[in-house]
């Protein structure tokens, strides 16, 4: 299961600068790939992870601003 708080995505993307849509895409697209074993504890994992993280927010036309 995946559970977003809209308050905390808010936050972070006033915090991130990113608009709500892009900081709400980047959560699920994070949280999913948690989902399918992806992790980021050791620097190389993160590094795939990001990779995939914005290679998807890419397709979705929500890269970072």
């Amino acid at each position: 299961d995946i559970v977003i708080s809209l308050e905390k995505t808010l936050e972070q993307s006033e915090e991130y600068g990113h608009s709500l849509e892009r900081e709400l895409a980047f959560l699920v697209v994070h949280s999913t790939l948690h989902l399918l074993g992806y992790d980021h504890i050791k620097e190389s994992d993160r590094l795939i992870m990001r990779e995939k993280e914005e290679a998807i927010l890419r397709i979705m036309e929500l890269e970072r601003d």
